[in-house]
Order: structure tokens, then C-alpha cells, then sequence
């Protein structure tokens, strides 16, 4: 009877040991899956990180080119403007300007 008690302690000892290494083997494992996750997500927020720079680039350009060709457009049509302003004031002034002096003489 006690080499019976001696065994199933000596088995429970082996079970408590293998018990002991399959805990450290887990926690081993669970610290090289952490490592992994830690390392995918980095490499996803660094592309992440590309991509939106890429794009808000893009953007940047696009809108850049759409403000100098408003730009352009509002430069071409104040040219056409003065332009129109000065041909008319060309025509007329002399008009103009005998009015002016008609209009101070009366005062």
C-alpha cells in the first residue's frame, strides 16, 4: 500500500511537472504570437500611414492645379475687363471730360 501512495505521488509529481512546462510553452507562445500581432499591426499603421500621406498628396496637387487654373481664369478676364474699360475710355473720354467741364462751368 505505501509503494501505492509512494507511486501516485511520484505520478503527480510527473503531472504536476509536465503540467509546468506545458504552462511555460503556452506563455512562450503567447509572448511570440504578441510579438507577431505587434509587428503586423505596426506594418499595417506604417502603410496605412503611406497610403494616406500618397493620397493627401494627391489631393494637395489636385487641388493646387484647380486653384491656378481658376487663377489663370479670373487674370484672363480682368485683362478682358480693363481691356474693355480702356477701349471704351478711349472712345468716350473726350466726352467724358467735356461734360465735366460743362457741369463745373454751370455750378
Amino acid at each position: 500500500m505505501e509503494k501505492a501512495v509512494d507511486e501516485v505521488i511520484s505520478r503527480l509529481a510527473e503531472i504536476e511537472e509536465t503540467a509546468k512546462r506545458m504552462n511555460e510553452a503556452v506563455e512562450v507562445r503567447k509572448k511570440e504570437i504578441s510579438a507577431e500581432m505587434e509587428a503586423k499591426t505596426k506594418d499595417f499603421d506604417d502603410r496605412l500611414a503611406a497610403e494616406t500621406k500618397r493620397r493627401l498628396d494627391e489631393l494637395g496637387q489636385k487641388l493646387e492645379k484647380e486653384k491656378e487654373e481658376a487663377l489663370a481664369g479670373l487674370k484672363e478676364e480682368t485683362a478682358q475687363r480693363l481691356e474693355k474699360l480702356q477701349q471704351k475710355y478711349d472712345r468716350e473720354h473726350e466726352k467724358m471730360s467735356d461734360g465735366l467741364v460743362k457741369d463745373m462751368v454751370r455750378i
